[in-house]
């Protein structure tokens, strides 16, 4: 498929986040003429990134024709890690999963893992029948920071095999199509922005990311904040190493010290109801550390929306937020109030669905989330793309 204009990804944006529009409104919204869109929209009919239906509802005289995204005709896969396991998902391009598993990666290489990948992402391919010029690729997300210029990434301690370029670049060859490495904050954000969204989130949100350590993205006008080397929004730098902080692995060591039987942070949620007052403390503490990420985010971002998600459960989101705005939250400063905050409606589904919409976005979207630092595309640098 031929790269999309600037143009034609500014409706494709406009569509995705403002379901039911008809041409009318897209002139309106985007300033583009009347004759832009029809031109613009006929041809992204026929390459089936719209679909049309005729609205009939209460209208006089001719009725509306209204877009959406065809959500069967493009899919991607995405790729995300716990310590023991992977979630391999593919979404189709309305966000939802199509297809997904949980792999046992206990003991393998890195290209052990890669090949698993691959076989899994063909199988889920051969099951919903996504022919090639479908498939616009595999997202993943790993915790972990990209290092100097954005050459390399430094990978969570737990995750060190990332570290080496060569092990990236043969973990992305074993791929078929168009790879992406992103870390885990940041390709979660991408999908609460994307796929995520509530009605009145705005254009610019800031996920905090509860992962193995803390991490977060923010997305500032509909283009995802990366920084110089793609290392931007990082609130863990509040909270020194070596003393509590508000993080699963954090979790897991208070679990342990209550002999709570878990040894990886997938289990927390199936043992949740059996767990619930042993995690009410570390909740409460860790919300009150939250909350001070709040007050620092609002300042230094002003978001629309503070979203709180990352690898817990959506139950210990929903709690950790419910602490959060229990009390009233002190604004950054005099006359300033502190940004909105709500739980991820994605939950521990955001790093798979996170990362798939990373090789959509590329392909559909502003093309800004490629304009600073380095990505791995078959373990290459890529450049800016659309």
């Amino acid at each position: 498929m031929k790269p999309l204009s600037l143009n034609e990804r500014r409706l494709v944006e406009l569509v995705v986040a403002n379901p039911g529009l008809a041409r009318v409104d897209l002139a309106k919204r985007s300033g583009m003429t009347g004759a832009s869109i029809t031109r613009l929209v006929a041809g992204l009919l026929e390459l089936g990134v719209f679909s049309e239906k005729t609205d009939h509802k209460g209208e006089s005289g001719q009725p509306k024709k209204i877009l959406s995204v065809n959500a069967q005709r493009f899919f991607a896969a995405g790729v995300t890690f716990s310590l023991s396991e992977m979630d391999v998902a593919i979404i189709d391009f309305s966000g939802a999963i199509r297809d997904s598993k949980t792999v046992n990666i206990l003991g393998l290489s890195t290209e052990q893992i890669a090949e698993k990948t691959q076989e899994e992402i063909a199988a889920m391919r051969r099951t919903i029948q996504i022919d090639d010029d479908c498939f616009m690729g595999t997202g993943c997300s790993a915790p972990g920071n990209f290092g100097p210029a954005g050459t390399t990434i430094r990978a969570h301690q737990l995750f060190q095999d990332f570290d080496d370029p060569k092990k990236v670049a043969a973990f992305g060859a074993r791929i078929d199509g168009a790879f992406f490495l992103e870390n885990d904050g940041s390709a979660a954000a991408l999908g609460e922005h994307v796929f995520g969204r509530q009605p009145d989130d705005g254009a610019s949100l800031f996920l905090v990311h509860i992962g193995y350590g803390l991490g977060g993205g923010a997305v500032v006008d509909g283009k995802l904040f990366r920084g110089e080397t793609g290392n931007a929004c990082l609130p863990g730098v509040l909270f020194p190493y070596g003393a509590p902080r508000p993080t699963a692995q954090d979790l897991m060591s208070h679990l342990e010290a209550s002999d709570a039987n878990i040894s990886d942070i997938n289990e927390i949620s199936h043992k949740f109801d059996d767990l619930q007052d042993v995690i009410q403390p570390w909740v409460t503490r860790a919300a009150e550390q939250l909350r001070h990420v709040v007050r620092v985010t609002t300042g230094f971002f002003d978001p629309s929306i503070i979203i709180i998600g990352g690898r817990l459960p959506m139950a210990i989101n929903a709690a950790l937020v419910a602490e959060i705005n229990a009390t009233p939250l002190e604004g950054p400063s005099r006359g300033l109030t502190a940004a909105h905050v709500r739980s991820s409606t994605l939950g521990p589904k955001a790093g798979a669905v996170g990362a798939a919409c990373i090789p959509l976005f590329q392909s559909f979207f502003g093309g800004s989330y490629w304009d600073t630092g380095s990505n791995y595309l078959n373990g290459r640098r890529t450049e800016a793309a659309g």
